[in-house]
């Protein structure tokens, strides 16, 4: 004698035997599957940000992200570029006046 699955049930045991995260649809309360952390993106330069901001460009470019969303992301990654450059402005700073400092007690 076979027990009769629901499709619900079938839905959510397809998804628990992955062992993958499960995140439920707000409306209709079906399971989806949770999605993937994005890979870490290095941002440590103005170069990589810079390289960062070519991509969701093309992304935006050739329809993978809304252009809105790309707008969002290129202000905040424009924000990081200005915060690392003013870290490196102050310890250039920082440079010159231990410099400057040993200088003039000579």
């Amino acid at each position: 004698m076979s027990a009769k699955v629901s499709k619900k049930s079938a839905q959510i045991g397809d998804l628990a035997t992955k062992r993958d995260p499960v995140t439920l649809d707000g409306e209709s309360g079906k399971p989806l599957p949770t999605p993937k952390r994005a890979k870490h993106i290095r941002l440590r330069t103005a170069d990589d940000v810079r390289a960062e901001a070519e991509r969701v460009y093309r992304d935006a470019r050739n329809g993978r992200i809304e252009p809105s969303e790309g707008t969002k992301l290129v202000y905040m990654l424009s924000q990081i570029t200005t915060m690392i450059e003013l870290g490196d402005i102050d310890r250039r700073l920082t440079a010159i006046e231990e410099a400057t400092v040993e200088q003039t007690e000579d």
